[in-house]
C-alpha cells in the first residue's frame, strides 16, 4: 500500500477516534494486544506507508509491507488478523502486515517534510535531500522512504514514464531544473493517485505500470527488475531512453 492509500485508510477509520477499545485480539507477538482493552483511540496519523494508531503517548505503527491489507467491519475469509480492535461502533482488522510500537513519539520519529501526502511537505527540503544521491539510480531514489515517504512501485513507474526517464538513469545525469520537475511530479502524481483511488478509477489511469504496450508510441514495454532494491520497472525503451542528456521529456498527464 502506497502513501495515498494509507491516507484513505485513515479517513475510513476516523470514526473510531475518541472511542474506547472493547476488545483487542490478534496473532502478532511483538505487541501486547490485550493492553489496549479499555483504552481510547485519541488520534490517527499517517507518515508515508505507516499507519499510526495513537493511544495518548503509546502509538501502534502498522506497515503493510508488500501484501498487507485491512478490513473495517468485516472479516477477510480464511485469514486470521494480525491485530483486530473492536470499538462500540465497529472494528478494524489488519492482515499480513508488520505491527510495532513506536519507541518515541510520532513527532520525534518522523519528518513530515518528506511525506508526499502531508501538508508539511517541503519541496526545497526534499531537493536538498535528493542532492546527496548523485550516484543513485532513479528507480531506487524514488522508492527511498527517507526522501519520498509514501512512494511505491506504482508511483515510481508512472512518474518516470510521465517525464520520459529511464529507471536506470542516475540522478547526476539530470540538470538541476529536471531534478526539480521530478520532485514536483512525485508530489503531483501522489495527489492524483489519491483522487483517482477515492473514485475507484486508479487502474484506469495507469499509463505504464503493468502495461504491455506503450500508450504513447505502441512499443513493447520492457519489464525488468532494476536497481539495488531489485524492484519491477516497466518502461518504454523509445520514450524512456537510457541516454546521457540532462533534461526530461514533456510530462504525459
Amino acid at each position: 500500500m502506497e502513501g495515498p492509500s494509507i491516507v484513505i485508510l485513515a479517513e475510513e477509520a476516523k470514526k473510531f477516534v475518541g472511542k474506547c477499545v472493547m476488545q483487542s485480539t490478534g496473532s502478532t507477538k511483538l505487541v501486547d494486544v490485550t493492553s489496549f482493552r479499555g483504552r481510547t483511540l485519541t488520534r490517527i496519523r499517517t507518515w508515508g506507508k505507516h499507519f499510526l494508531l495513537c493511544f495518548d503517548k503509546d502509538v501502534i505503527k502498522i506497515h503493510f509491507l508488500m501484501f498487507g491489507s485491512y478490513r473495517i467491519d468485516e472479516d477477510k475469509p480464511g485469514a486470521p488478523p494480525r491485530l483486530c480492535l473492536r470499538f462500540p461502533n465497529g472494528r478494524i482488522s489488519f492482515y499480513s502486515c508488520s505491527i510495532r510500537m513506536l519507541d518515541k513519539s510520532a513527532t520525534q520519529t518522523y519528518d513530515w517534510r518528506v511525506d508526499l501526502m502531508s501538508r508539511a511537505w517541503d519541496e526545497q527540503h526534499v531537493l536538498q535531500a535528493v542532492a546527496h544521491e548523485n550516484n543513485t539510480e532513479l528507480c531506487d531514489l524514488l522508492l527511498d522512504q527517507n526522501i519520498f515517504a509514501g512512494a511505491g512501485n506504482i508511483i515510481k513507474n508512472e512518474v518516470l514514464f510521465r517525464l520520459g526517464l529511464h529507471p536506470e538513469r542516475t540522478l547526476k545525469s539530470l540538470a538541476a531544473s529536471s531534478r526539480q520537475l521530478l520532485v514536483g511530479e512525485m508530489r503531483r502524481y501522489s495527489k492524483q493517485f489519491y483522487r483517482w483511488k477515492k473514485k475507484y478509477v486508479l487502474r484506469k489511469h495507469w499509463q505504464m505500470y503493468g502495461k504491455k504496450l506503450c500508450p504513447n508510441c505502441g512499443t513493447k514495454v520492457v519489464l525488468k527488475k532494476t536497481g539495488k532494491l531489485d524492484r519491477r520497472s516497466f518502461f518504454c525503451p523509445i520514450c524512456q531512453p537510457l541516454r546521457t542528456g540532462t533534461g526530461v521529456s514533456k510530462s504525459r498527464r
